[in-house]
């Protein structure tokens, strides 16, 4: 019985233990594991087939066992879960009888990048280094499995850092292990006298430029970037983008303070290397931008609460927040010693224009704004006008009062940036939302009834219009267009017509 055979088997049972040791796998969790066909099936492959050379046991989600043999694709351990590895030791079978000695058994970490660099340099290095491993390999091998080595470990240095969100340096393996590898290198004279090894000279340079690469990555990237690319973020992304670049600034600065990167520097220093005053100018740059990033990110801290109170209220109350809003915004402008320029302030008051566009989107429901009851509609278009008027009101008021949060004696700046760069993306759509509320408006044409001695003649050309007007009315609300989305040009025949017919009666109605 296919079902009952694995759970006699010692060597299953030694499975069994492995699991509850590495992976913390509870009884009744390995029972249900165990009691499934298909489980078995691959164990027993494993087990007692050629075919099948290595296993993984890892938990999934609820705690539960999976197996995966790595020759197979059907199933991929995720990342960040621990692993139990299972490998045959040149047998292609396992025994009953001394199976323990034909199994190699590991585990690989759930954060596999924080451990990776710890195995080159701890096991990799010590294992190639060893003179009793490469007795009779050339030194050119020697040399370039070293240089293989550096640069794997780099990258893995580099992706962990990536992985966590911030910058890391990565450093020699050590001096020690390349005057090992190298054990009769060319030394010559510094023109202070100073003997150093032209190799490791070269090495040390080498890694300048590549520090010096990824220091520039991190004091290039831009808070605008998205807004540029045509994306639309929200004001989040402005102060979370600060308190990242603040925090990775930080590693970067911390880690040039370390005696490694010091010592190295005082290297190239005595040498009188090109590299030293290069990386000193980047040292020097680092610092003012840690000084600029710790000074925007204290200052835009106050604009959590603010963002969170916009989030929290319902759309037709956000305006009783815009002065609070254009309040903090110039209490920023007159203290902040780094974000009291034009390029800053357009990029904040854009992602907040965005904030208030999204939730003007949410409460419209756009796709839905042409089917649904006409009072209920139009009263939304003009709540969500009155919004962004008033949005835009405030920002030329307090435009003219910037001046009042300067203290006696400060350089007071000025505004001066066009308001058409902050407000272009909602000007777009206030001039749909003016058309559409112009539209939702003139579907009372069919109750209008003129006196007067034109009264007739005029009534039936209102109600032509009306017609008309209902025509195109039920195209749109048949259609699935979106009114707002004023990059998509699919149906501005229909709203413009809509909007011409309406004007037309205006023409033509009595004075």
């Amino acid at each position: 019985n296919v079902i009952q055979k694995p759970l006699n088997y010692k060597r299953v049972d030694f499975l069994r233990e492995q699991a509850f040791c590495v992976l913390r796998v509870k009884t009744d969790k390995w029972n249900r594991f165990i009691g499934a066909e298909e489980n078995q099936k691959i164990i027993l492959d494993f087990l007692d087939h050629i075919w099948s050379h290595r296993l993984l046991l890892f938990t999934g989600p609820g705690g539960t066992l999976v197996p995966a043999v790595l020759d197979s694709v059907k199933t991929s351990p995720p990342w960040k879960t621990k692993l139990l590895c299972v490998l045959k030791r040149n047998v292609k079978r396992i025994s009953q009888q001394g199976f323990k000695h034909q199994l190699h058994l590991g585990e690989v970490p759930g954060y596999p990048m924080d451990h990776l660099p710890v195995v080159i340099s701890e096991v990799l290095v010590c294992v190639l280094s060893s003179g009793l491993n490469h007795e009779d390999w050339p030194r050119v091998v020697c040399d370039d499995i070293h240089r293989h080595l550096e640069k794997l470990r780099s990258k893995v240095v580099t992706l962990k850092g990536h992985a966590e969100g911030r910058t890391l340096l990565p450093l020699p393996l050590s001096m020690t292990v390349f005057l090992f590898l190298c054990p009769l290198p060319p030394f010559f004279s510094s023109p202070t006298g100073w003997p150093l090894d032209s190799g490791l000279l070269y090495s040390m340079e080498t890694l300048i430029v590549q520090w010096s690469g990824q220091i520039w990555n991190v004091l290039r990237k831009d808070s605008g970037k998205l807004l540029l690319s045509g994306d639309n973020p929200g004001p989040n992304i402005e102060i979370q983008f600060w308190t990242t670049q603040r925090e990775n600034l930080e590693g970067i600065h911390l880690q040039i303070q370390s005696s490694k990167v010091q010592q190295i520097m005082k290297i190239l220093r005595k040498v009188k290397s090109s590299y030293y005053y290069s990386f000193k100018s980047v040292y020097q740059q680092v610092y003012e931008a840690l000084l600029e990033a710790e000074d925007i990110d204290v200052y835009l801290r106050p604009l959590r609460k603010l963002i969170s109170s916009f989030e929290e209220k319902s759309f037709p109350q956000v305006d009783v927040l815009l002065p609070s809003l254009f309040h903090t915004l110039c209490l920023i402008w007159s203290n902040s010693q780094y974000y009291c320029t034009p390029e800053r302030m357009v990029v904040l008051l854009q992602e907040f224009c965005n904030l208030i566009i999204e939730k003007a989107i949410g409460y419209l429901i756009p796709e839905e704004l042409f089917k649904m009851e006409l009072e209920e509609g139009l009263q939304r278009v003009q709540i969500t006008i009155s919004v962004l008027r008033t949005f835009k009101q405030l920002f030329h008021t307090y435009r003219q009062r910037v001046p009042e949060y300067y203290k006696r004696g400060q350089v007071i700046k000025q505004w001066d940036f066009p308001a058409a760069l902050v407000f272009e993306r909602s000007d777009h759509i206030m001039k749909r939302l003016l058309m559409i509320e112009v539209t939702l408006d003139f579907l009372n044409l069919e109750k209008i009834e003129l006196g007067g001695s034109r009264g007739k003649i005029l009534t039936e050309m209102v109600s032509c219009m009306s017609e008309e007007f209902h025509d195109r009315w039920r195209s749109l609300r048949e259609s699935k267009y979106d009114p707002l989305d004023y990059t998509n040009e699919v149906r501005p025949a229909e709203i413009m017509g809509l909007f011409l017919i309406s004007h037309r009666y205006l023409l033509i109605k009595p004075q």
